[in-house]
């Protein structure tokens, strides 16, 4: 009886085969292992799916150790409940939204907020003055009897260190009612010139009310000078000054008063 060497189906060959016999044929993959893969990978997919569906409709977070909570969204027509964001700095003041009124920083120390030299210049021309610039007197704007004197900042040209609001009036002789002329001259163009430079109204209004009580007054010196703030602006009233020129047994005489008005700083 011839033996055979073939070894029970599915079973792995080793070494050579005897016996004229064909080869067996290769061995089956057991689908039992296939099966349990597949039952692993549907457990793992479905438990997922229940964790994200527990996660996104407020159910307890058990399986993240309580990492992170799930943020409530609030209706559109609630407003939010939480204070302002910090940053993460517990000594930090709450964030609040930008004041779309409020005119931007000053870029330096002294400078006038929100307004440029061009950009007051511009303002300026579109009123109806005249304006040139004088490289030791600065830029002085004239309509009428009322003068604008602009002064740009020592280091950024382009921004306004202070300005100078004036009225002038003059006349044949001593022109005795040239003083009043010239402060009433200020006093009436002032309101329409400072909303170039300040934004704020009722620092506006200081500086107003500040120029008609002290800008009338003789100027006799450095004595006389009055100053004040506005806000963060430096208020400065030296009264009026005048002189009178004559020749041939003809003279004319002229006045001026202003309000010195110097950039918001910390001093």
């Amino acid at each position: 009886m011839a033996v055979s060497n073939q070894q029970p189906y599915g079973q792995p060959q080793y070494g050579p085969q005897f016996g004229g016999y064909p080869p067996p044929p290769p061995p089956r993959k057991s689908k039992a292992g296939l099966i349990v893969f597949c039952l692993v990978v549907a457990l793992v997919v479905i438990g997922s799916g229940i964790f994200v569906v527990s996660r996104f409709s407020g159910g307890s977070d058990d399986t993240a150790g309580g990492a992170s909570t799930p943020v409530a969204v609030e209706p559109a027509t609630q407003a939010p409940t939480q204070p302002p964001s910090t940053g993460g700095s517990p000594s930090a003041p709450p964030s609040r939204p930008a004041n779309p009124s409020a005119p931007p920083p000053a870029p330096c120390n002294g400078c006038f907020p929100g307004i440029t030299v061009n950009g007051a210049l511009r303002q300026l021309k579109a009123k109806g003055f005249a304006c040139k610039e004088d490289r030791v007197l600065g830029i002085e704007c004239v309509k009428g009897k009322l003068e604008v004197g602009i002064d740009r900042d020592y280091t950024l040209k382009n921004y306004i260190e202070n300005i100078d609001v004036g009225g002038r009036a003059g006349g044949k002789g001593d022109y005795p009612q040239g003083p009043r002329e010239a402060f009433a001259t200020l006093n009436a163009g002032l309101p329409g010139v400072l909303p170039i430079f300040i934004a704020d109204a009722s620092i506006r209004q200081q500086i107003v009310t500040f120029t008609a009580r002290n800008a009338g007054h003789a100027d006799n010196g450095p004595s006389t000078v009055r100053d004040g703030k506005a806000g963060n602006y430096r208020l400065s009233c030296h009264g009026v000054s005048g002189a009178t020129v004559g020749k041939g047994g003809k003279s004319a005489s002229s006045y001026s008063t202003s309000v010195n008005i110097y950039g918001p700083s910390a001093y």
